[in-house]
């Protein structure tokens, strides 16, 4: 006699994830920032919980149940800076906004989320940078080179290259200043050229955020002529101006004069 075996199909309930497409995100100074977070969605919001917090120090960065914010307990940093797209959560989206980025916003984040479905996490990396700002230019001339200097603020630090009229990279000098209370950093480049004229090019580039800064720089001076020399022959041409204008001034006031008196 042979037993007779039963194989019952057995139902599993689907596998939960939560997922973050964009592991590593770069946040720009001032802008807003979106951590992106997707989960196993399901139409009943009643039991959806959706935590952001700090990996580091567990600090609750934004909170969601009940169906509603819950920032009772948000970290006092990201008050008023933090949502979340609530229309989309039916959909799975519990990604985080983040309003005008700050340096202190750079680091881990996790995404916890629960449903009827499940629970998972996920961690976001967020490395912050700053745009470097236009280049301000400056020359300073004396009797026996020229120097051609930029100066930026940006975050973090560049890679500056200095090249010929041919292509060539050319030696310089730079100054990196310490950050600042917003988080940036202060950089002085300058090239000095012992000839009478200057064709270059500077070139910044901020790799984080994929910022490519080139300044062309084409001038020339008279070797014969120093910086002094030039400021008084400035100072002569803006004195023989007014002296002009005196003049014309003098000779208009007296020939209405001598117009009255005829009259």
């Amino acid at each position: 006699m042979f037993a007779t075996l039963n194989y019952s199909c057995c139902l599993f309930p689907a596998s939960f994830e939560v997922i973050v497409p964009d592991k590593h995100l770069p946040a720009i100074r001032g802008r807003p920032a979106v951590l992106g977070c997707e989960f196993t969605p399901d139409p009943d919001l009643s039991n959806l919980v959706v935590t952001w917090q700090r990996s580091e120090n567990s600090k609750v960065v934004h909170s969601f149940y009940y169906q509603q914010d819950q920032l009772d307990r948000q970290s006092p940093e990201y008050h008023n800076r933090t949502s979340l797209f609530i229309s989309e959560l039916h959909k799975g989206n519990a990604s985080l906004r983040i309003a005008a980025v700050r340096p202190k916003d750079a680091g881990l984040y996790l995404c916890i989320v629960s449903n009827t479905k499940g629970t998972g996490r996920a961690l976001v990396k967020v490395t912050y940078g700053a745009l470097y700002s236009e280049p301000r230019l400056s020359i300073h001339v004396n009797s026996s080179a020229l120097t051609v200097q930029f100066e930026t603020e940006g975050f973090p630090k560049p890679e500056v290259i200095w090249l010929g009229e041919h292509g060539q990279n050319l030696s310089y000098h730079l100054q990196l200043y310490d950050q600042t209370e917003d988080g940036l950093y202060l950089v002085k480049s300058s090239y000095e050229a012992q000839k009478s004229a200057v064709n270059v090019t500077f070139t910044l580039k901020n790799h984080l955020l994929n910022q490519n800064l080139q300044r062309p720089v084409f001038l020339s001076y008279d070797e014969d002529i120093t910086t002094n020399q030039g400021t008084i022959a400035v100072v002569l041409s803006v004195v023989c101006v007014f002296l002009l204008i005196a003049v014309i001034w003098l000779v208009r006031k007296r020939t209405k004069r001598r117009f009255s008196t005829v009259n």
